[in-house]
């Protein structure tokens, strides 16, 4: 699912700077083109608001207030002055030869600007003049000042990369030159002043300086060509923007990368919101502005998704569609399995049991998709390219002089024939016959299967040619020509040559649809894709742009959907073959060249030769058909097994979540169950049903009802079971009570407590030593000691919470606010909310919490989405 919200802003010229306003309604865009432009965006609608001519505009900075723009003109080597509020140019100040990137103190009384050589001019920003040059370095480029202003940071470019430290006070260099990575552009400092970030463009890495030792503490691998980078607000993450490989997030504690945000093109300067949930990249290349959100990604589920649950390894989300009577399965991250040195291509067995996994040079990995690991190896010294035959018994390895065909079963060579240096391998699909591109002689080989032998002779094609394919029928062959950018036609009966189609760029990788009315081509080079129709056998339509490097590609089984594997993003792109529109883009978790679908079409196995590894994804959301109307749901603590109550059938249903299957008929508990929590043990599930006000109680054994329902009252909500499993506490909305319940003899303790207006879910603390309850008639989260259910203390929120759920340290607690489209976080410390509530979609209501780390999943039943969350 594509947010339309981050799509690409056109602008009509080259971007350079980008700046939002401390109110973050505006977004300031740079342009040096047609004597040099300043774009105002309403960064709400994503229109341009205003447009000023301000000569040689590049790199840019706000005054701290926001009523001026100072703006770089490379053309006159000075800066502008422009008054935001009428967007107009009040004056310039010349800095000196070639001034390339500013830094502003907080305070506004300075501005720093690197220029050569090797200087920072220091402007007076109440006088508008340059009170004196620091002499810094030989290429100073990019500049930061510390929060405290004490302290300038200057990237040096000359050599192999430096950072020079200024002191604000005297406007001198201090220290010695700390030794970076090659080429650093840019340069960022932690609100705390304790480190400093150095975005090494050559490296393709990101130096981390200790600011009080004055030194460099790590290196960090980041995409391709990175750029730039900025900070959150609150300093925990680094968005590391790259040429190409998306945006690089990472941890700035940890110093690891924690997630990569794919973009439609390169980045190139960016600027964060004031909130830090939304950042703007020049598009580096290209003319257009990339928004995209910091912290949130948005996954379609279903037609209202209303509460999740994750399995305890946190690689499934289960979430209840109350309008589908459906249960949507969402892998939350690709399973990476170790599969050789440098894997090149892969290939799935039909039954899906096996994967191939072609370790350039070296031979074959065997993986067991079941088991997710690798099984064998089949040593092949050499071994380039790679197919599968049909039925999944032999597999064609080529290596520089041979073809081998290799039995599947006893992984054993069965056969072998000359190829001096095959480019690429298909099986027709009969299986009967090999085609097989020879690099060296610029020829298509027919092989017979069985025996293994070269049919008659070679098929001249054009020059390099490399991968092929073959149409469903069997009648035309289709081999990509690198060095003469075309396509040869090959009429597999005749075996001549009957058409060479012009794709203007070196093709790639080629797939055949289902239909065989169409072939896609993968360009690297310029990164499109070519699609020919196959009946006039000529490129049909304009070339679809796939940035950021396409390579492998597959149709699904029924052809609506092309999947496009792209090496610097990281990422699997899947277009609708009707519109050509890209719907979707699915993290790959490694830089992939290489893609193979799973018979069924759920899982892409892709891979790349600097991945040492495969990863498996799935390629759409999983449904489990449930029917009426599921509402809540849990996982039990061994993770086999998702419960859902069925609010219109009064029945749960227990989910395999292994094989996502119904395991065993419905157990039918009442009116209409809403919320489920397991024992800690598992060996018990607990069912409110607000149609009977009770609790059911479920043997998960025997899949039956262990004991009569407990009577609460109130219309009993949210539930949670404490740690020890002897407790239960039942929210009642109606009655904006909360009753305990004794397990051992399933009665309510005492009176039900008071606990607000009406509340609704409940999270316990990992001890068990609090509760937390949403009140919805409140706009508040209540707080109850589960030692003295008496004391129930408030904490306020911006809105009426929904959901609610505890970090697995017991440190922070996160609540759905559906008013506000937005997840608040809670320090269950000092019971506060922390930083600004965070963005959902529409209806937040239920959520679930990764076991490690600080991903949040939320529903929202409105926009039918679930939002994945860096809180």
């Amino acid at each position: 699912m594509i947010n339309p919200s981050t799509a690409p802003i056109p602008l009509g010229m080259t971007p350079d700077g980008v700046a939002v306003s401390p109110d973050g309604l505006r977004l300031y865009v740079s342009g040096p083109v047609d004597t040099g432009t300043v774009l105002v965006l309403d960064t709400a609608t994503h229109t341009v608001a205003h447009r000023t001519v301000c000569s040689g505009a590049t790199d840019m900075a706000l005054s701290p207030d926001g009523g001026r723009l100072y703006v770089i003109d490379r053309e006159t080597d000075s800066v502008s002055v422009v008054a935001t509020d009428s967007m107009t140019v009040t004056g310039s100040i010349p800095t000196g030869f070639a001034p390339a990137k500013l830094a502003m103190t907080p305070n506004g009384t300075r501005l720093y600007v690197t220029i050569q050589p090797g200087g920072v001019a220091v402007i007076d920003t109440a006088s508008n003049q340059v009170i004196r040059t620091v002499q810094v370095g030989e290429e100073p480029f990019a500049a930061v000042v510390t929060a405290d202003g004490g302290r300038v940071y200057v990237t040096d470019r000359l050599s192999e990369g430096l950072v020079h430290v200024i002191a604000t006070e005297t406007d001198t260099v201090v220290g010695t030159p700390i030794e970076v990575g090659r080429m650093p552009l840019a340069v960022v400092v932690t609100p705390d002043g304790r480190r400093a970030f150095v975005v090494n463009h050559d490296d393709a890495t990101v130096s981390v300086i200790d600011t009080a030792a004055g030194t460099v503490i790590a290196t960090v691998e980041v995409g391709s060509f990175p750029r730039h980078a900025v900070i959150s607000p609150e300093g925990s993450r680094l968005y590391v923007g790259n040429e190409m490989g998306g945006v690089s997030v990472l941890d700035t504690q940890t110093l690891t990368l924690v997630t990569t945000l794919p973009l439609d093109s390169g980045a190139g300067t960016m600027a964060l919101t004031p909130d830090g949930h939304r950042a703007y990249a020049a598009d580096f290349g290209g003319m257009s502005v990339l928004p995209f959100d910091t912290r949130t990604v948005t996954v379609p589920a279903g037609k209202r998704p209303e509460e999740a649950a994750i399995t305890p390894d946190g690689q499934q989300i289960f979430v209840t569609d109350a309008a589908d009577g459906t249960v949507t399965v969402v892998q939350t991250r690709p399973l990476r399995i170790t599969a050789g040195r440098t894997p090149s291509a892969v290939a799935v067995t039909p039954d899906g049991a096996h994967a191939f996994v072609l370790d350039d040079g070296h031979g074959v990995a065997v993986v067991d998709t079941v088991e997710g690991k690798v099984t064998d190896t089949i040593d092949v010294e050499g071994a380039h390219v790679m197919a599968l035959s049909h039925d999944g018994r032999r597999l064609y390895v080529g290596a520089p002089q041979t073809l081998s065909s290799i039995d599947t079963a006893t992984r054993q060579v069965t056969g072998t024939v000359p190829v001096q240096d095959p480019g690429g391998v298909t099986v027709s699909p009969d299986g009967a016959r090999l085609y097989v591109t020879d690099m060296a002689t610029e020829t298509v080989l027919v092989i017979d299967t069985d025996p293994l032998r070269l049919l008659g002779e070679p098929i001249a094609v054009g020059q390099s040619p490399q991968d092929l394919t073959v149409t469903p029928d069997g009648r035309h062959l289709y081999t990509g020509n690198v060095l003469s950018h075309d396509v040869s036609v090959i009429d597999t009966v005749d075996r001549t040559v009957t058409a060479t189609i012009q794709i203007g760029s070196r093709p790639g990788f080629l797939t055949v649809s289902p239909d065989g009315r169409r072939v896609c081509v993968s360009s690297a080079e310029a990164a499109n894709l070519t699609v020919i129709d196959t009946a006039t056998q000529s490129v049909n339509g304009e070339p679809i742009p796939v940035l950021q490097v396409p390579q492998g590609l597959a149709f699904s089984a029924d052809g609506s959907r092309l999947y496009v594997a792209a090496v610097h993003s990281r990422a699997v792109h899947v277009f609708d073959t009707v519109t050509r529109a890209r719907i979707e883009t699915i993290p790959a978790g490694l830089a992939p060249t290489a893609l193979a679908l799973s018979p069924d079409g759920r899982r892409a196995y892709v891979t790349g030769p600097t991945a040492g590894a495969v990863s498996v994804t799935d390629t759409n959301t999983t449904r489990v058909r449930i029917g009426g109307q599921p509402l809540g749901v849990a996982v039990t603590p061994d993770g086999r097994r998702a419960y859902v109550a069925d609010a219109a059938t009064g029945t749960v249903h227990a989910i395999d979540t292994a094989t996502l299957q119904l395991a065993g008929p419905p157990v039918p508990v009442g009116g209409s169950p809403r919320y489920v929590a397991p024992s800690p043990d598992g060996g018990r599930l607990y069912v409110t049903d607000p149609a009977t006000d009770s609790v059911a109680v479920i043997d998960t054994v025997t899949g039956t009802e262990a004991r009569a329902p407990i009577p609460v009252g109130g219309s009993p909500a949210g539930l949670a079971v404490s740690p020890d499993g002897r407790r239960v506490y039942v929210a009642g909305s109606g009655a904006g009570t909360l009753s305990i319940v004794d397990t051992t003899t399933g009665t309510v303790i005492g009176a039900p407590v008071p606990a607000g207006v009406a509340p609704l879910d409940v999270a316990l603390t990992p001890d068990g030593s609090r509760l937390f309850v949403t009140d919805t008639g409140a706009d508040a989260v209540l707080v109850i000691d589960t030692g003295a259910p008496t004391d129930v203390r408030s904490i306020s929120l911006p809105g009426a919470p929904h959901g609610v759920a505890i970090s697995s340290d017991g440190r922070n607690l996160l609540v759905t606010v559906p008013a506000r489209k937005a997840l608040v976080v809670v320090d269950t410390t000092t019971l506060t909310t922390t930083g600004i509530p965070i963005p959902a979609g529409s209806g937040p209501h239920g959520l679930a919490l990764a076991p490690e780390g600080r991903r949040a999943y939320v529903t929202n039943a409105a926009s039918n989405t679930v939002s994945v969350v860096d809180w």
